[in-house]
């Protein structure tokens, strides 16, 4: 990823998202730097999704419309993976967009830092008109890959999610992302940090995350969504074995995942009582971690005092 002008190749699952998928193909085909090869794969989409691509792959050389019956975002993703041809790849949510100097952004870092994987910021917009903005406080660096992992999972500038961040294609030889699962970027994206050497951090909020679908709540909940638990396990795991020093992080995002599904689960769920004799049996991961957040301790004190009592502070906070 030294050269000069590489073709970038930028995979977007599609699946219903014809309300903003045109605002997400004008993001991507304006960006400044062109070298792009646009792959939109439209994973079974029953509005007219798959219409709205195909008449933007009629007016840009540069798309390739992949459909195939629908198999979930991590096919998707797979499909546009082993459609590619560019030497590095970035992931676009059809939902979403992107400034647009994304693209130029992480292609200069590289040639400046000669880093192996570039992540950059996000903001989230809500269709209210609000924006949550989340590079505040973290400058541009680069990391080994140690501390690139520890960076991500305190979300120190970058997070998990296979978005916002620029890899070699040669990255995902081995690695697919898990049919099947949700949360399956963390299933994924720590693996691809591991192979890299050198990780770059640019605090440009390129990536807009449209926070459009409905609050979490436990009328909603499924019991897919034990996803996350088994993946973070695994995620912890394969860190601790190789770099041992970051468990004091990585047993605090065991625990951290046990809030997320805590605060949606219904209180009568059989897997209640197992998600609060867990944080309960681990506590010493917040209380006697030094890096854990005070948000995770107020979490923790809330659960261990009453579930409802957390669930109904993790509302009024997201309010």
């Amino acid at each position: 990823m030294t050269k000069n002008n590489p073709l970038v190749s930028v995979i977007i699952p599609i699946f219903n998202t014809s309300k903003y998928l045109p605002t997400c193909l004008d993001s991507v085909i304006g960006q400044t730097y062109q070298n792009l090869e646009i792959i939109l794969v439209d994973d079974g989409s029953t509005d007219n999704s798959y219409q709205i691509a195909k008449e933007y792959s009629k007016k840009d050389s540069r798309i390739k419309l992949i459909h195939q019956k629908n198999q979930g975002l991590s096919a998707a993703r797979n499909t546009g993976i082993k459609k590619s041809t560019g030497s590095c790849i970035t992931f676009v949510d059809s939902d979403d967009y992107i400034e647009p100097n994304m693209a130029n952004h992480m292609m200069k870092t590289i040639q400046n830092t000669n880093a192996d994987i570039v992540c950059c910021s996000f903001k989230e917009v809500h269709l209210s008109g609000k924006t949550t903005n989340f590079s505040q406080h973290h400058p541009a660096q680069t990391f080994n890959t140690e501390n690139a992992l520890k960076a991500m999972l305190l979300e120190q500038g970058f997070m998990p999610s296979a978005t916002m961040k620029l890899y070699p294609t040669k990255y995902f030889k081995n690695i697919e992302f898990p049919v099947g699962k949700l949360h399956e970027d963390v299933g994924t994206t720590y693996k691809l940090i591991m192979k890299a050497d050198k990780i770059a951090f640019i605090p440009d909020e390129d990536y807009i995350y449209v926070h459009h679908k409905k609050s979490i709540t436990s009328t909603n909940f499924n019991n897919q969504k034990f996803d996350l638990l088994t993946l973070t396990d695994q995620m912890c795991d394969d860190i601790d074995s190789k770099y041992p020093n970051l468990k004091n992080i990585t047993n605090e995002r065991r625990v951290r995942a046990r809030f997320s599904i805590l605060r949606q689960i219904p209180t009568k769920h059989p897997k209640t009582k197992e998600l609060l004799e867990y944080i309960k049996n681990h506590r010493n991961y917040i209380t006697k971690n030094p890096q854990a957040t005070k948000t995770d301790k107020i979490a923790l004190s809330l659960t261990l005092i009453n579930i409802k009592l957390f669930q109904f502070a993790y509302k009024i906070k997201k309010a």
